[in-house]
């Protein structure tokens, strides 16, 4: 168990073939490359399952617990590859695409506690992956959910199912700013003072006067829509018009931007899942987000505890 453990450890972080040697450079043996990555695969698919059983169990909330909570989930796409022949030479039928990851996150209001959960599974399969985590920081039936994301209908769906009511979704504010910089040149003259304008605006509950501000300087029907900078704008805010809200967070000290969110796609996801040259087959991926996301809710020692007295 321990050497499994020490496999898995190297095998979650790096490459099979990095682990492998940093098997080899801390124990001074060696380990076959095909021996690191079975018994990292078997332990991702074991902390999947485990994950899988406690996000059944996440509607049962208590009465009392965080009074707030932050919550954020975005998409990230991983190389996948998979085999349309069954026999012979595989390398001839590879097939490689790029599916979409959710990760989710919640932690407490001033906290920098994070919990996180991942999949690769339909979208409806995110909202009790969510409330897990959710649960796991604190949330109660009584807690407030300050859901933060950048508009994706997914995570607005998904909101609905985990938290209810007590979820409010906000549109990250600097997600919003990226569509009126780009449409600053075509509004104004002065497109950087425009653009100042307009965060005070949206900063001061006054997003009405910026959706009309756009709706002014909307290009012509006839202009193609990648032409079209400021109608992308103007569109993307009027959808979102009821999750610009800005003034209600600052009053409240919330943040504005996702960054809790960013920050896990990068050493949750990214970190591994991303390295150069990666490729993972749909089921092996899926476990190892679920397995990463364990190892990043400090969980890591609690799963080789319970591995040991089942023992």
């Amino acid at each position: 168990m321990p050497l499994q453990r020490a496999v898995s450890d190297f095998g979650f972080e790096k490459s099979f073939q990095q682990a492998a040697n940093g098997i080899t450079e801390h124990y001074g043996f060696e380990l076959p490359l095909s021996a690191v990555a079975q018994v990292s695969r078997k332990h991702a698919a074991k902390i999947a399952l485990r994950q899988s059983a406690r996000a059944k169990r996440a509607n049962a909330l208590p009465s009392r617990g965080a009074e707030q909570l932050i919550a954020e989930a975005d998409g990230s796409f991983v190389r996948i590859v998979s085999s349309t022949q069954a026999k012979g030479d595989r390398r001839k039928s590879r097939q490689v695409d790029y599916r979409e990851v959710r990760l989710c996150a919640c932690s407490k209001h001033d906290s920098d506690t994070v919990r996180y959960d991942a999949t690769f599974g339909p979208v409806d399969s995110v909202a009790a992956l969510w409330a897990q985590a959710a649960k796991s920081v604190g949330m109660s039936t009584q807690s407030r959910v300050h859901v933060l994301a950048d508009g994706a209908t997914w995570i607005d769906s998904q909101r609905s199912v985990a938290f209810g009511s007590q979820g409010k979704l906000l549109i990250d504010l600097y997600h919003v700013l990226e569509y009126l910089g780009q449409a600053a040149e075509t509004c104004s003259t002065h497109p950087k003072r425009w653009l100042k304008t307009q965060k005070k605006r949206l900063k001061s509950g006054r997003s009405e006067r910026v959706i009309r501000d756009l709706e002014k300087h909307r290009e012509a029907p006839s202009v193609s829509e990648e032409m079209s900078p400021v109608r992308r704008a103007w569109r993307y805010l009027e959808n979102r018009r009821d999750y610009l809200t800005y003034d209600q967070a600052i009053d409240k000290d919330l943040p504005l931007g996702s960054g809790l969110i960013e920050s896990g796609n990068k050493h949750v996801l990214q970190a591994r899942m991303k390295i150069p040259g990666a490729s993972w087959s749909m089921e092996t991926a899926e476990n190892f987000v679920r397995a990463r996301a364990m190892r990043a809710n400090q969980q890591w020692e609690d799963y080789w505890t319970e591995l040991k007295y089942a023992a």
